[in-house]
C-alpha cells in the first residue's frame, strides 16, 4: 500500500462524518455533510463553512469515516471540515432531534424546516441560552398523553395540582398557551407562592428575554416555565411535564411554511423524551376526544361532557317576522329586541359588553332574494363579503384571494338587482351601535382593527381601563378578553354556508367560549335555530354534539378517519396545466383531486391538489417520498384546517 494511501485510510479513522442542517436565510434547509475529528453529538450547535463564509448548523448526525468510505470515494464533490462547535456543547437533545425528524416525515418536509419553525431567532443567534440537557436514562414504563376537559376554573385548578406533584418529584414542567395575554393570566394564577421559581417568556425585549431564559436553566430549584409556541423548545434536564392548554386553538397551526401543528410535535417529543404530555381545553378537538375513545390518550381527571356557565342564556329566532319599513318591505333588523335590551342595561349600569361578529366587515355573504343564489367570486368561487371603506364607499372583497367588486353589483345568476345581505361582519354592528348608542365607548377586536398583537393588546387594555363600553369583535377577542358582564352573539350564520369539514365543530367551539367570558347574560341571535348543534352549543352537552359529529365523518370518510393532504401552487394558465399533469401522474394511484381558482394579487391562476388517505396509513413513506420531490413553488399542507 502507497504511504499516500495509508495517511489516507489514517485520517479516515480518525475522522468522523456529520450531518448538519445550515441556519442560513436564503438557503435551503438541506442535511449538509462535513468532516469532523470533535466529539460531537446529535444537537450539537456547530459552525460550518458554507458559500463563502461560516454559519450555524445543527447536528443531525454522526458516523464513522470509514464506514462512508464508499461514498466518500464516489462522492462528485470534495467534504469540507467543520470550522469548530460552539464552545460549552450548546445544543438540542437527541431526543428534541428525533422529534423533529419524525414531525418532518408526518409533514412531509425537511428537518431543517421544521427546527427553524421551532426555535425562534434569539436562540439560534445565542445558542449559549439553549440548555444542552442530556438525555436521561430512565427505566421508567412509556408515560401516557393525559386529557383534561373541564371548565377555566376546574381545569386551571388541575394544572396546579400536577405542577405541585412535579415539584415534590424535583421535576419542572412547561406549561404552553396560546397567546402572550393568556401567558400574563397563567402566571398570575400559578406564581402566588412559586413566583421565585415561575418564569414567564416576555415580549418586553431581548435583554429581559435573554435574563429569563438564563435563570430559568440556571435555577437549582424546579421551575414552571410559562411559554407560548415559540418557546417549546426551552428545556431542563428535570423537565418532566409539558402542559399544552387550549390544545383545541388554531393558533397552534402555523399559517406559514411548513404549517404544522405544534401539538403533533409534542407528541412526538413527549414519547421520544418519555415525558408527560397534557392536553387541556374546555372543549377538547374532535380527534383529541376519538383518540381517547381509541384508547390512545387516557384521562388525567374524568372528562366533563357538559358545560358550566355562570350566565342566563337566550336563543333569539331572528326568522320570526319584524316590522315593515316606511315603504311596506320586510326590515332587517341587526339586534333583536332582545339584545337591544341587554346594550341598554349594561349602558345604564355602566357596565361592559361584548357583541360578537363571526366575521370582519358589513356582511359575509350576500343572497340573490329572487332566485336564492349567493353571490361569489368570479375567481376562487368563496362568497364575497360587504366592507366599508374611506368616504363610506361600499364594496365586495373575496377574503380567500383578495379580488374586489363594485357594490352596485348584479346576482351572477339571474342579473336581478335584488341582492340581501346576510350575516353581519363587525363593521355593520359598529354602525348600528353607533346609531343606537351614539355617546357609548365602541371598541373593534379584528385582524382589520388589530393587524398585530401589539395593536390588540392596546385595545383591549383600552377597554378594560373603561368602566363600561362596548367591544365588537371576532374570534380574535377571545384571546384578548376576560370576564365580561354582557354578551351578545350577533351573527354567527355565515360560517354555515362554508363547505368545511370541521366548521360544526368551529362554531360549538366559539359559543362555548362565548359563555365562558359571560357573567351575567349571554344572548344568542341566528336564523338557524332548527340546527342541532346551535342546540347542543345552547344546552352545553359536548357528548351529544360529539356523538353526533362523530358519526357524521365517519359515514363520510372526514378526519380523525382519513386525513387531508393538500398541496397548492400558482401559475399562468399553462404552467397550471402542465403542473395538474404531473401532479396526476405522480399521485394517480392516490386518488388525486383538483380545483382552479385565480390569485387576483398576482394576477396567476391557483391549482390545489387534495388526497384523502385512511388515517391508519399515514404517514406513508411513500406518499412523503413523492411530495419531497416537488419544488418549493408547491406549498403542502398535511392536515390542513380546511380543504377549499
Amino acid at each position: 500500500m502507497e504511504e499516500s494511501e495509508k495517511q489516507s485510510e489514517k485520517s479516515l479513522d480518525e475522522q468522523k462524518i456529520a450531518l448538519v442542517i445550515p441556519i442560513v436565510k436564503g438557503l435551503p434547509k438541506a442535511t449538509l455533510s462535513y468532516f469532523t475529528r470533535e466529539n460531537l453529538s446529535v444537537g450539537a450547535f456547530v459552525k460550518i463553512p458554507i458559500r463563502n463564509g461560516v454559519a450555524l448548523g445543527i447536528v443531525t448526525s454522526i458516523s464513522s469515516a470509514r464506514t462512508n468510505k464508499t461514498n466518500i470515494k464516489r462522492a462528485s464533490f470534495v467534504l469540507k471540515k467543520l470550522s469548530s462547535g460552539i464552545s460549552g456543547a450548546f445544543g438540542l437533545p437527541s431526543y428534541f432531534i428525533r422529534a423533529t425528524e419524525k414531525t418532518s416525515i408526518y409533514y412531509a418536509t425537511t428537518v431543517g424546516n421544521i427546527l427553524s419553525a421551532l426555535i425562534p431567532k434569539i436562540l439560534l443567534e445565542n445558542p449559549q441560552l439553549i440548555n444542552s440537557a442530556h438525555d436521561r436514562p430512565s427505566n421508567e414504563s412509556r408515560k401516557e398523553t393525559l386529557l383534561i376537559q373541564l371548565n377555566n376554573d376546574e381545569r386551571f385548578q388541575e394544572y396546579k395540582s400536577s405542577i405541585r406533584e412535579s415539584f415534590a418529584r424535583g421535576k419542572s414542567v412547561l406549561f404552553c398557551v396560546p397567546t402572550h395575554e393568556e401567558a400574563l393570566s397563567a402566571f398570575d394564577y400559578f406564581s402566588p407562592g412559586i413566583a421565585t421559581f415561575t418564569y414567564l417568556v416576555s415580549n418586553k425585549g431581548t435583554k429581559a428575554l435573554k435574563e429569563t431564559l438564563k435563570k430559568a436553566h440556571e435555577s437549582e430549584h424546579p421551575v414552571l416555565f410559562i411559554t407560548t409556541p415559540s418557546f417549546i423548545s426551552f428545556n431542563r434536564a428535570d423537565l418532566e411535564t409539558i402542559i399544552l392548554e387550549r390544545e383545541n386553538s388554531r393558533v397552534y397551526k402555523t399559517f406559514s411554511k411548513p404549517f404544522i401543528n405544534i401539538k403533533v410535535f409534542l407528541e412526538y417529543l413527549a414519547k421520544e423524551s418519555n415525558k408527560t404530555l397534557i392536553l387541556g381545553d374546555s372543549v377538547l378537538s374532535i380527534e383529541t376526544l376519538w383518540k381517547e375513545k381509541q384508547g390512545q390518550y387516557a384521562e388525567l381527571s374524568p372528562l366533563k361532557w357538559r358545560t358550566s356557565r355562570d350566565s342566563r342564556s337566550i336563543l333569539v329566532d331572528m326568522k320570526k317576522p319584524t316590522k315593515p319599513d316606511e315603504k311596506g318591505n320586510a326590515k332587517f333588523e341587526i339586534f333583536s329586541p332582545e339584545i337591544k335590551k341587554m346594550i341598554e342595561q349594561a349602558v345604564l349600569e355602566k357596565r361592559k359588553v361584548f357583541l360578537f361578529g363571526a366575521r370582519k366587515g358589513l356582511s359575509p355573504s350576500t343572497v340573490c332574494s329572487d332566485c336564492g343564489s349567493v353571490l361569489s367570486c368570479e375567481n376562487c368561487g368563496s362568497p364575497l363579503v360587504l366592507h366599508s371603506e374611506k368616504n363610506s364607499v361600499r364594496v365586495y372583497i373575496c377574503h380567500a384571494c383578495g379580488a374586489r367588486r363594485n357594490a352596485e353589483t348584479r346576482c351572477d345568476h339571474c342579473q336581478s338587482w335584488n341582492l340581501t345581505p346576510l350575516g353581519v361582519g363587525t363593521d355593520r354592528i359598529r354602525e348600528e351601535v353607533e346609531k343606537l348608542f351614539p355617546s357609548s365607548m365602541i371598541y373593534i377586536l379584528d385582524k382589520e382593527h388589530a393587524s398585530t398583537a401589539v395593536r390588540a393588546s392596546k385595545i383591549a387594555k383600552s377597554f378594560a381601563g373603561e368602566k363600561g363600553g362596548i367591544m365588537i369583535g371576532t374570534e380574535l377577542a377571545f384571546f384578548y378578553l376576560k370576564k365580561i358582564p354582557y354578551v351578545g352573539l350577533v351573527s354567527i350564520d355565515s360560517l354555515f354556508s362554508i363547505p368545511d369539514f370541521g366548521i360544526n365543530e368551529r362554531i360549538f367551539y366559539l359559543i362555548t367560549r362565548l359563555f365562558e367570558i359571560s357573567e351575567v347574560q349571554t344572548i344568542i341571535q341566528t336564523r338557524n335555530i332548527g340546527k342541532q348543534i346551535i342546540e347542543y352549543a345552547e344546552s352545553g352537552s359536548i357528548l351529544d354534539f360529539y356523538r353526533s359529529e362523530i358519526e357524521e365523518r365517519e359515514a363520510l370518510h372526514y378526519p380523525p378517519f382519513s386525513i387531508f393532504i393538500k398541496v397548492s401552487t400558482f401559475g399562468t394558465p399553462r404552467e397550471i396545466e402542465k403542473k395538474t399533469a404531473y401532479l396526476n401522474n405522480l399521485f394517480l394511484e392516490h386518488g388525486p383531486d383538483f380545483m382552479n381558482g385565480r390569485e387576483v394579487k398576482t394576477g396567476k391562476n391557483s391549482l390545489s391538489m387534495v388526497l384523502r388517505l385512511p388515517r391508519k396509513e399515514w404517514p406513508s413513506q411513500n406518499i412523503v417520498d413523492k411530495l419531497l420531490l416537488l419544488t418549493p413553488d408547491f406549498l403542502i399542507k398535511v392536515d390542513p384546517i380546511s380543504i377549499i
